[in-house]
């Protein structure tokens, strides 16, 4: 994919021909002066392309060699469909480490000039702003690089805008003693490798985002961790505002921002050895369904905190809101513990804290107006269904402004999904007919069975905007057939040619929505659709906090998997064997004595595979918990919307009282899940690289 009227070209030359016996044209204009030969290439950035098909020639001894560049507006889209509006710009909310804003926008599609600033990392550990003429202060430190070189920390960050977020690149560069800035220049400080920084959350976007990573900015100095460790290794960094998730939930957008400013590093800087992707949360997400829709754009993912997805995490996350007005308005008095059975999360404090986020916000359509959360140090989340900073007067409201922005994480990527005929909204794929919350918490004796009844009697779903009903919910079969057909559900059939080191902070009793089975179910999906999951690992450190005046102390996975995925890329890139497949390739360069375990806070590694069984030490320190879901029967893929129906039988509830039944059955005219099928809607992945909207809102071809 190839934008902002610019490409750097590499020419393989065949044996026999020079750098000298080569003329390269776009269209009628000579280029061959952009290009110099390194070793058997010639390497060259073509600029001056038009918007649309551009036709590259290159000739040589008699020979000739045709490629038509495919040139994109900068401001996008590429592959994500009709620009999402309205858009909020907020380039001034964004301030540099010198102390300055960003700058106001310059027009409609808020864009801002490059700014180009320079930090330093002090021997006290603290960043600080280093400015023109770049003297170096007595407090600087030194780090060395993975390439070997010992250098002064010093960071270049170029800030910039591209598809319509801001994007940041940070690398170790001393502007004092290295080249300039070229592809190919021989730094002294890059040692030579790329990281894309994704940050978490999920929101229905309409924004430019101020913030970047998992951060403030790329530096990531905030609370939630500093990028000393990448940085101080030589690791360029790379992320946008649109690769926030909590900024706009369209992972495609976020791919297709990835790539843009992935090839805007390239023809900057160079082409790095690989791109690793980094990220928990909502960054997790994206990763996994970026490597398996759009593969080639990370060569490797190190995911934290994981989901495999968003829309089949969004089901039973927001089931919380249907179990608690359940559990509260009964005749029945729950204890904790049997609300926790029912749940399946490793307490029922879970669900409470999904409910202070995104339950049931990822499906109300209409504007809350909640202030944003400060985590401190300029870091600031805004939780609300559509954003503070969306223009007034804008939001979906059903009375004032029926034919406003809907603020629900379906009319975010409405682009994907299409439009409900039913109801003229976009089209929403959350569904509850059928299931049966409590099921296996009844089965197993943990909750009665008055109260399994009265808590799929009391559950009720969610109205089109996501007002409470006292109904089940039924969705739209565009939804479901566009969630599977186009890769919102993460089947990982691509998934098994990259590595993966999936990492996590056990919780123990504490509330997590970062629950630990969402690995677990990644693998099950990768099993299922690759034959194996030996492509990926697993690191889960203990979350206890350790015993005060006791030499423990936290496993620092970050840094452990960061050196681990380095070993692992840099084995797959040197390999020049031929293999059978890519996870094939990939398993064999896996680091000797890498593999599944649990870090405990008194410095054991316990080396198991990890299950749903909780099989082992780990499983027992560290135990996988459920979901409302699987707790109702659905599979450990959890890839189920919605679900086929088969009749209700009695026989199935041994011992249940006839007037129970009759309440039961009552609750489910049309039948309960039959998970022993699959789900509605369910299809094959229709392509990588699907470019939407070109057929109207809801279709995908492949890109040509």
């Amino acid at each position: 994919m190839v934008s902002d009227g610019s490409a750097l070209l590499k020419i393989s030359l065949p044996e026999g021909v020079v750098g000298s016996d080569v003329k390269v044209t776009r269209e009628a204009v000579d280029v061959t002066a952009n290009f110099k030969q390194s070793g058997e290439v010639l390497v060259g950035l073509i600029d001056g392309l038009s918007i649309g098909p551009n036709v590259v020639t290159v000739l040589a001894k008699g020979g000739v060699a045709k490629a038509t560049l495919v040139n994109h507006d900068k401001n996008g889209p590429i592959i994500s469909g009709p620009h999402q509006m309205p858009w909020a710009c907020e380039t001034e909310r964004l301030m540099l480490r010198d102390g300055t804003s960003f700058g106001k926008a310059i027009d409609e599609n808020c864009n801002a000039p490059t700014r180009t600033t320079y930090v330093y990392r002090t021997t006290s550990g603290e960043w600080k702003n280093l400015a023109a003429p770049f003297a170096i202060p007595a407090d600087m430190s030194t780090t060395t690089s993975l390439n070997g070189n010992t250098v002064n920390y010093i960071v270049r960050v170029e800030t910039g805008t591209l598809n319509r977020g801001i994007y940041q690149i940070a690398m170790l560069y001393d502007p004092n003693t290295e080249p300039q800035i070229a592809p190919g220049a021989a730094y002294k400080g890059w040692n030579g490798k790329a990281m894309y920084i994704f940050g978490g959350g999920v929101g229905s976007g309409y924004r430019q985002g101020f913030r970047l990573g998992t951060n403030v900015d790329v530096i990531a100095s905030g609370p939630f961790g500093d990028e000393h460790e990448k940085l101080s290794r030589g690791f360029a960094l790379l992320t946008s505002t649109l690769n926030l998730f909590q900024n706009n939930g369209s992972d495609v957008l976020s791919a297709e921002t990835a790539s843009m400013v992935k090839e805007r590093f390239i023809k900057t800087y160079g082409e790095p050895i690989y791109v690793m992707g980094w990220g928990g949360s909502g960054g997790a997400m994206q990763q996994h369904l970026i490597a398996n829709n759009y593969p080639g754009i990370l060569d490797g993912i190190v995911p934290s905190g994981s989901f495999p997805d968003t829309h089949t995490t969004l089901p039973s996350d927001v089931d919380c809101s249907l179990m608690h007005r359940a559990f509260d308005n009964g005749n029945e008095v729950w204890t904790d513990e049997e609300k926790t059975a029912a749940s399946g999360w490793n307490t029922w404090e879970t669900c409470p804290q999904w409910e202070s986020i995104y339950s049931p916000t990822w499906v109300v359509a209409t504007a809350t107006n909640i202030p944003e959360t400060n985590y401190g140090s300029g870091l600031l989340y805004d939780f609300n269904t559509c954003p503070l900073s969306m223009p007034p007067g804008t939001a979906y409201d059903p009375i004032t402004n029926p034919s406003g922005a809907r603020c629900d994480l379906y009319s975010g990527i409405k682009n994907l999904l299409g439009i409900d005929p039913l109801t003229g909204f976009p089209a929403r794929a959350y569904d509850n007919e059928g299931l049966q919350y409590g099921l296996g918490a009844y089965r197993n004796g943990k909750i009665s069975a008055e109260k399994f009844v009265e808590l799929n009697e009391l559950a009720g779903g969610y109205t089109v905007d996501g007002a409470l009903q006292a109904g089940r919910t039924q969705g739209s079969y565009v939804a479901l057939n566009a969630m599977y057909e186009f890769g919102r559900v993460n089947e990982g059939g691509n998934l098994g040619g990259i590595p993966i080191i999936d990492t996590r902070t056990d919780p123990g009793k504490g509330a997590q929505v970062h629950d630990s089975l969402r690995s677990i179910t990644m693998r099950e999906r990768l099993v299922r659709s690759n034959g194996s999951a030996a492509n990926q690992v697993m690191l889960k450190a203990d979350g206890t906090p350790p015993v005060p005046g006791s030499a423990q102390s936290p496993a620092n996975l970050d840094k452990i998997a960061l050196l681990a995925m380095d070993q692992w890329l840099s084995s797959v890139k040197a390999d020049k064997r031929s293999y059978a497949s890519a996870m094939e390739k990939v398993v064999s360069n896996k680091p000797a004595g890498l593999s599944d375990g649990c870090y405990l806070n008194t410095g054991e590694v316990i080396l198991e595979s990890f299950d749903a069984s909780n099989n082992g030490r780990c499983g027992t320190l560290m135990p996988v918990y459920s979901n409302p879901r699987i707790v109702a029967g659905a599979p450990l893929t959890d890839d189920v919307l919605k679900c086929q129906l088969k009749a209700i039988q009695a026989g199935d509830y041994p011992g249940m009282a006839l007037d129970l039944f009759t309440r039961l059955r009552a609750v489910f005219p049309n039948g309960v899940c039959d998970f022993s099928k699959p789900g509605i809607g369910v299809k094959p992945l229709k392509g990588t690289y699907l470019e939407f909207g070109v057929n109207g809102l809801g279709t995908a071809e492949v890109l040509k």
